[in-house]
């Protein structure tokens, strides 16, 4: 057997594996912690043992080790990690490669992506140390099963903490700070953390842009060498600050009221920014397939952008973009450098966790005293669109996990489409979040074209498309304010349980869409283990809970 072990150390730390060039797994840390991002320095040993687990394997069978990290000199670690691994595992000469951050970014893309030759672009908060600079966009050229990078920009190191106000309010900014260079990831999380949304809250960022009209157009790139621009600490903020003090307002005043104007201020630059980035690239190199990484491209807004402006005939973007991707990355890296070139990887996305069998999910539901029915999956998938279209809010834990931070059907909440109230509900009785976040569709595959206006087939929910006229006010629970939506196509293929689900739902709503967020509440990772499930069940609003084959309905629990 040929095995690489893939591990990302840092924020969203976590662990993948290849065998004989197939990805059979990985997961995040958070899953199994449920410890929002698992921020440490510390190797995610529980990842890696509940992957080894799971696959009947012992470390014993590993052939090689990727580890990836974050904010470190390339390789400056490697011993450290690698003595730490043979401690734990008591072995000797794994052979261990370290990759760089945005490396791994684009092999995890790559090599995911299943192209033959692509450009790669990474762009994300900040990635390792070279020269005393960090990583923040970075253009590889992959071609025969070879990833180079062509061309890199670096930012300067972050000053304290990303939240410490002297990061993001002007007047706490000292001057000799207000013309650091910053990543394009970093000023969008720069201008969240002033909205007082937190630095994790790009997602949030981008869902409230929908909702003002920007307040000046600023485009970071000003047409020099490619990935030659500047983007400052100050930039947007002394913009802000300025019509801030003209407008009369008081600054707590000013962000409560303009709070959208600004977040649409701050999208409409990383659009105007990538947009010009890649128009040059695609000049530059004559290629027509282009791959996303970094947790940039998070941004399904962005997404939609670039598919809408370029004539690509391929396009990719990988569902775990952001760091929870990197295990992944690694994983491929090591292979790579190990065993030398061979064929395509195969990788049967988004699917990629662990699954549950019949014993563990009763023993969880009968440890937690609720009464439960064991449906065949045609009369299951029956009652879960009756529970829709009554709109009850229906909670599904299913098969193996996700990877990345989108919930596709695997654990995730469903809902009417059709219920101009259903936002709301779920927002307040359920998520405990902002009320202007959206909620995406899913929806059959082979009708994805026919409601909303898409040039690629979108199966992971990480572009988002405009939802077409005709439909717009028929599907008020899926449409965000600005008419766009957040599609996952489902095929017969892909996960025939959710599309025969789908099926049911248009049968009785007319629609084969369901509303789809993640299983879980804000600030909290999307639910592992069935008692994960089961914990968020009884802690919200949620009507029924689907676990494998078994169904809860809360009107039952006595």
């Amino acid at each position: 057997m040929k095995i690489a072990l893939g591990i990302h150390i840092g924020h969203d730390r976590g662990a993948a594996l290849i065998k004989d060039g197939v990805v059979i797994g990985a997961i995040s840390q958070e899953r199994l912690d449920r410890i929002k991002y698992s921020r440490s320095s510390n190797i995610p040993f529980e990842s890696i043992n509940t992957l080894l687990k799971h696959f009947e394997l012992s470390f014993k069978d590993i052939s090689c080790v990727g580890i990836s990290y974050h904010a470190i000199e390339e390789f400056s670690i490697e011993i450290f990690y690698q003595e730490e691994l043979e401690r734990f595992y008591d072995c000797i000469h794994v052979p261990v490669f370290f990759t760089n951050h945005h490396t791994a970014h684009a092999y995890s893309a790559f090599f995911s992506s299943g192209f033959n030759n692509a450009l790669v672009f990474v762009a994300d908060g900040a990635g390792d140390y070279i020269n005393g600079m960090q990583e923040a966009e970075s253009l590889f050229v992959a071609k025969n099963n070879k990833v180079e990078v062509v061309s890199r920009r670096l930012q300067n190191p972050s000053v304290g903490r990303a939240n410490d106000e002297h990061n993001y309010i002007l007047p706490y900014m000292p001057s000799f700070v207000q013309n650091f260079e910053m990543s394009l990831g970093k000023k969008f999380s720069q201008i969240t953390n002033l909205l007082g949304l937190g630095g994790s809250g790009s997602g949030k960022t981008m869902g409230l842009a929908g909702y003002g009209k920007p307040l000046f157009n600023f485009n970071a790139y000003k047409k020099n060498d490619f990935l030659d621009f500047s983007l400052k600490y100050k930039d947007i903020i002394e913009e802000i600050f300025a019509i801030m003090t003209l407008s009369g307002k008081t600054y707590k005043e000013f962000i409560r009221e303009d709070s959208a104007n600004i977040a649409s201020t701050i999208q409409l630059m990383l659009e105007n920014t990538i947009l010009d980035l890649i128009c040059d690239i695609l000049c530059l190199y004559q290629c027509k397939n282009l791959v996303l990484s970094g947790g940039v491209f998070l941004n399904c807004l962005l997404n939609l952008k670039i598919i809408k402006k370029f004539d690509l005939d391929n396009f990719f973007v990988f569902p775990a973009a952001g760091d929870d991707g990197q295990a992944l990355g690694s994983a491929y890296y090591a292979y790579r450098k190990h065993f030398g070139a061979q064929d395509k990887f195969k990788i049967n996305l988004p699917y990629l966790g662990i699954s549950y069998n019949d014993k563990e999910i009763k023993n969880a539901l009968e440890d937690a005293n609720l009464n439960y029915r064991e449906l065949h999956d045609d009369h299951l998938a029956e009652e879960i669109a009756k529970y829709i279209s009554e709109n009850k809010i229906v909670a599904l834990h299913r098969g193996r996990t996700e990877i990345g931070p989108r919930a596709l059907c695997h654990r995730s909440i469903l809902a009417n489409p059709k219920n101009p109230n259903i936002k709301d509900i779920l927002n307040y009785k359920v998520k405990h979040r902002e009320p202007f976040r959206p909620f995406a569709p899913t929806v059959i595959a082979e009708e994805q074209f026919k409601y909303f206006d898409l040039k690629f087939e979108s199966n992971f929910m990480i572009v988002a498309a405009m939802v077409k006229e005709e439909f717009k006010s028929q599907l008020p629970g899926i449409t965000h304010i600005d008419g766009t939506a957040r599609v996952q196509a489902v095929s017969v293929k892909s996960e025939p349980f959710v599309h025969k689900i789908l099926l049911a739902v248009e049968e009785k709503i007319g629609f084969p869409i369901v509303v789809n967020t993640s299983f879980n509440v804000d600030g909290e990772p999307i639910v592992e283990s069935p008692f994960d499930a089961i914990e968020t069940f009884l802690k919200t609003q949620i009507d029924a809970l689907i676990i494998g084959n078994c169904i809860v309905d809360k009107d039952f629990i006595t």
